[in-house]
């Protein structure tokens, strides 16, 4: 199979591909007032724009059908200007023991809120540095998803990644446009609902319930900065299990 990195490329009817089955992937896990179910595995149909324009709608964006940068910010996607300057975007290339950089960021995020057995494999918040606890965590990683347990994040166990992982790719907060919606709110959400922190609607937006949650989660850390900022510190306590 074909890898193509999701967020690689724009999407829109008639794509095909591993990113287009991961895109309706996130779509179909979401609630059903934000997601939809989609039939379509890995073809870009009818169903998957219907499913596009929908999410479009539910967060105000431009209602096209087409998957572009803004689209894929709020999927929890940045690329393009939505990224950090000279950084690469989480899937374009290998990373391996001795990498540095952004994309390492991501990955130790998106491993350590997946499952706590991970973020104690990393043994501390993202760091953009790929060292020996990472690499022990993706190894852990690859052994659960079958996957060849070789510490190396390739096209496969970022495919992998991006199926199980629900954030950790951007910083959240409340109060600013590209930070506080998206899909990765919704799962920030419930996993604080799930650890006792958030009792609020899962609607995907980074409000002040939102934001309490994830103080009363820092404060239970004794986090110094309690600031209701979901960085590498906080990403790396947001796994329920």
């Amino acid at each position: 199979m074909n890898y193509i990195t999701l967020g690689s490329r724009i999407l829109l009817k008639g794509s095909e591909g591993t990113d287009v089955e991961l895109l309706q992937n996130l779509l179909q896990v979401l609630p059903e007032q934000i997601g939809s179910r989609i039939s379509e595995a890995g073809i870009f149909g009818p169903q998957t724009q219907a499913a596009v324009k929908k999410f479009q709608h539910y967060f105000n964006l431009k209602v096209d059908g087409i998957v572009g940068k803004k689209t894929f910010l709020f999927l929890g996607i940045p690329t393009e200007d939505y990224l950090p300057p000279g950084a690469n975007l989480f899937g374009t290339r290998k990373l391996k023991k001795g990498s540095y950089g952004y994309d390492v960021w991501v990955l130790q995020n998106r491993l350590a809120t997946t499952a706590q057995k991970y973020a104690d494999a990393l043994g501390a918040p993202a760091t953009k540095y790929f060292d020996n606890r990472t690499e022990m965590a993706v190894k852990i990683f690859q052994r659960d998803v079958h996957l060849v347990d070789d510490g190396i994040v390739g096209p496969q166990t970022i495919y992998q990644i991006y199926y199980y992982a629900g954030m950790g790719g951007r910083i959240l907060q409340k109060g600013f446009w590209d930070r506080s919606q998206g899909y990765d709110v919704y799962w920030l959400q419930k996993n604080l609902q799930i650890m006792g922190f958030y009792p609020g609607p899962l609607d995907a937006f980074f409000g002040p319930l939102t934001w309490q949650g994830v103080v009363h989660l820092q404060n239970s850390l004794s986090i110094n900065k309690a600031d209701g900022i979901v960085e590498a510190k906080s990403y790396y306590h947001l796994a329920p299990y």
